[in-house]
């Protein structure tokens, strides 16, 4: 491992050697966990190794710990998600594998495609240019809907464990401890979750699946960040982590 590689290599252990430390003593090196194990989601485990690789080149040593935390908890939120799907789809019914190999197939062809017209190009267009393009013309860029980073469960008012999520999920401040335990319980009780809050999400998306009544979306946003909500039958338990206006231009980031 060369220098460069071996330091970043440092920096992820030092951001979630705790975690790690944690994990490896609750499960008391048992067969099958490895060794490195930093978080894991039922029988699947992500290592230091895959959340290395998962690190974005040039992260300061100062921001490593917060970076490599969100990236354990979109880990999480994808395994959550996939493991519920499997669960629930059946995949020769459902042609998996043709639409896999379909896909397989238009992506080389992309990516060859890319490659060509990438070779092809004879101008760079420098950061400063996309920047200054942006600031001249942020008209075009104002988003026609509201967006929001979101967590929320919908769990049945019978459930045991409904008291149990509403805690995890609304803890403040979220940590991974909480996402973890709220990730077994709603793959026990829930009927339905979604965690992946570092995705960008259509308001009126969360709207079909929480009964949330407002006439003003923007109000509502500044005004509700934990949302609890009793149908009868069901609780939803939503948490807005942040949102973005339609009326405003999204934040730029080369």
């Amino acid at each position: 491992m060369c220098l460069t590689a071996s330091f970043r290599a440092k920096k992820v252990w030092l951001a979630v050697l705790p975690l790690c430390a944690l994990l490896l003593f609750s499960c008391r090196f048992r067969k099958g966990v490895p060794f490195d194990a930093v978080a894991r989601v039922g029988s699947e485990f992500l290592t230091a190794k895959e959340l290395e690789r998962m690190m974005p080149e040039g992260v300061l040593p100062t921001d490593s710990a917060d970076v490599a935390q969100k990236k354990i908890s979109a880990w999480v939120a994808r395994q959550v998600l996939l493991d519920k799907a499997q669960r629930n789809i059946d995949e020769k019914e459902a042609g998996i594998e043709e639409q896999i190999a379909q896909y397989r197939e238009s992506l080389l062809i992309f990516s060859y495609e890319n490659k060509i017209t990438q070779q092809l190009l004879d101008t760079v267009v420098s950061d400063k240019e996309i920047e200054d393009y942006y600031k001249a013309n942020q008209s075009q860029f104002v988003l026609k809907s509201n967006i929001v980073r979101t967590r929320f469960v919908k769990v049945s008012k019978t459930s045991k464990d409904a008291q149990q999520i509403k805690r995890e999920l609304f803890a403040v401040p979220f940590e991974e401890s909480n996402l973890l335990d709220l990730a077994e319980l709603c793959r026990r009780s829930a009927d339905n979750y979604y965690f992946d809050d570092e995705r960008w999400i259509f308001f009126n998306d969360l709207l079909r699946e929480v009964p949330i009544q407002t006439y003003n979306q923007e109000s509502f946003l500044r005004n509700n960040r934990n949302i609890e909500i009793n149908t009868g039958d069901y609780w939803y338990y939503v948490t807005i982590v942040d949102f973005t206006q339609h009326t405003q231009p999204p934040i730029f980031r080369v």
